[in-house]
């Protein structure tokens, strides 16, 4: 019904924040962790919304980011994951590190949002694995959480070597057939973690 609403924003509370339309206040329940370049009180803010209808109640979800709010209707696909535990999932992790989750099958991660136990965590990698795109998923991880260096000296090739195992023990690979993988791999000045990574997966899978 609502695409996304776009107004000044009036109050920030811990799960909620309000925006006024043309003289209408709407109540949009998010995490507000989760909300992306949130503005300044009386600033302008657009909202992507979703309105989920029971039947007592009529409840606004929203986000700042289009990509949350896609994420956060995929998990209301999981049976048994409702509104709020998907929102506490969005509010414990960010989309990027949550669809890295799912590839990689880290339901430990998923599960330190409150209410969110192992075995829905699992229930959500099974169930939302195969609509996540692995390539994509594992390069946002990258970029996030990894610096490109435009120079390689020895600590330099040391580092980006690290950060490779580091990445294929978090995707559940051994240490060992890291490193035996990466052994076989040459590291140049204009190498970059991404393409070293890719081209190890490529190796170790012939382990």
């Amino acid at each position: 019904m609502y695409s996304y609403i776009f107004g000044v924003l009036k109050e920030v509370g811990t799960d909620y924040i309000i925006v006024d339309n043309n003289g209408i206040g709407y109540c949009i329940n998010t995490a507000v962790a989760a909300l992306v370049d949130l503005p300044d009180l009386e600033d302008d803010v657009k909202v992507y919304t979703q309105l989920i209808h029971k039947e007592d109640s009529m409840m606004l979800y929203g986000f700042t980011s289009r990509a949350d709010l896609e994420v956060f209707n995929m998990l209301l696909s999981v049976s048994g994951i409702g509104p709020k535990a998907a929102i506490a999932i969005l509010g414990q992790m960010t989309v990027d590190d949550l669809k890295f989750a799912i590839v990689s099958g880290d339901a430990t991660a998923i599960s330190k949002a409150p209410g969110v136990g192992k075995k829905t965590a699992e229930r959500i990698i099974i169930d939302l694995k195969d609509k996540i795109g692995f390539v994509e998923a594992l390069d946002n991880h990258i970029n996030s959480t990894m610096t490109r260096r435009p120079t390689r000296g020895e600590d330099s090739y040391t580092s980006i070597r690290q950060e490779v195992i580091d990445a294929l023990q978090s995707l559940g690979y051994s240490a060992k057939d890291a490193k035996k993988a990466l052994d076989k791999m040459t590291i140049t000045e204009s190498s970059t973690t991404e393409q070293l990574l890719t081209d190890t997966l490529k190796q170790i899978s012939f382990l």
